[in-house]
């Protein structure tokens, strides 16, 4: 039941963080990590970013005016593995901007509960050429 619970805790982390993205919610995506120097980010093509504050640059950046808001963000071959306070998603990301042009990325993305409840501490993108 404890491992159900914290598959489901997990998803809905994972939900939460994608609908920030989609959204462009700068405010919501903060909410979704884990505050301190032990946060990583990895966008398509760029280097390791570690630390909050860094992450957030990094997303305030992603959020910028090029960006074609909303996405809509389709997930496949969603999995999740959990280890006493740690957890990671794996899955396969379909976005697609309001302009209808469509990207893939596999991501992993590494929750730690924190007070009981579910932060993304590192999230890793790669692009798959279609």
């Amino acid at each position: 039941m404890l491992h159900e619970n914290n598959q489901a805790g997990i998803l809905a982390a994972n939900a939460r963080f994608y609908k920030a993205f989609e959204k462009g919610d700068l405010s919501a995506m903060g909410m979704t990590w884990s505050k301190g120097n032990n946060v990583h980010c990895i966008h398509p093509g760029a280097g390791c970013i570690s630390g909050y504050d860094i992450v957030m640059e990094s997303w305030e950046l992603t959020f910028g005016p090029e960006l074609d808001l909303p996405l809509q963000i389709e997930l496949q071959n969603v999995e999740v593995y959990i280890k006493g306070n740690l957890g990671f998603v794996t899955c396969l990301e379909l976005v697609r901007t309001s302009g209808n042009n469509w990207g893939k990325q596999v991501a992993t993305n590494v929750f730690e509960k924190v007070d009981g409840n579910w932060y993304i501490c590192l999230h890793h993108a790669s692009y798959i050429a279609s």
